[in-house]
């Protein structure tokens, strides 16, 4: 039997007008209508590494290296920041062979430091799944926050300012404090030199970031570089 395609524009209206209800019904809706862009944002990520060849890549949140892969594939260099030493580990023996990758345990902030990163209360029983849901963000409702590791910071615009070459495209995937790093880098004159943004956003698990994200998704429309879409699976 064939399957209904439930991704219709028909669908996309109704999950678009739906997500402004207040509440935790509103961001439950959010999640559906991201999801129905995600296929979206997954085919104009690879389409923008087609471009990517003699540029820099960046994979903000690179977990144990799906995306790394597919950047380094298209990419002369791709750095993967993952500051959970556990998943770094990990990702450092899941990207041996590919000699244009270089991990960095730390994470993309606005400013160097040791801060917190917050492991959910499952991690130790099921670090694999786990680990994607770490956040230095606190009050992201599905980390526990009495388990905690202490990671490295990296000034993330600070960092993208020391680079020569030309960046591509960055994928950020950081459970949350996407918001203050976006801020910063929105303000930040290297962002000109960034080809393409991918960005997930979280305020679904953080709704305090709900305002701040909204106010970040208009200021993305209306930029040229980099272009930006906020709308990673």
């Amino acid at each position: 039997m064939a399957q209904t395609n439930r991704n219709t524009p028909l669908r996309r209206a109704k999950y678009g007008l739906m997500q402004h209800l207040p509440g935790a019904l509103g961001l439950k809706y959010r999640r559906k209508l991201r999801k129905l862009f995600a296929p979206a944002a997954e085919a104009a990520f690879r389409e923008a590494l087609n471009g990517a060849a003699d540029t820099v890549c960046i994979d903000l949140g690179a977990n144990l290296g799906q995306h790394t892969r597919t950047m380094a594939a298209s990419a002369r260099k791709v750095y993967a920041f993952e500051p959970d030493p556990w998943t770094a580990a990990k990702l450092r023996a899941a990207v041996a062979d590919l000699d244009n990758v270089e991990v960095i345990e730390a994470a993309a902030g606005t400013e160097d430091g040791t801060f917190p990163l917050y492991r959910t209360a499952s991690f130790e029983a099921d670090p694999v799944e786990q680990s994607q849901s770490s956040s230095l963000m606190s009050e992201k409702r599905n980390v526990d926050t009495s388990s905690a590791v202490d990671v490295h910071v990296v000034d993330f615009p600070a960092f993208l300012d020391g680079l020569e070459a030309e960046i591509g495209v960055i994928k950020m995937d950081i459970e949350g404090a996407e918001v203050p790093l976006l801020e910063a880098l929105f303000d930040h004159p290297v962002a000109g030199r960034i080809g393409h943004l991918f960005v997930e956003t979280h305020e679904s698990r953080i709704p305090e970031l709900l305002p701040r994200t909204d106010a970040l998704r208009a200021r993305a429309a209306q930029m040229t570089h980099p272009n930006v879409n906020m709308d990673w699976k």
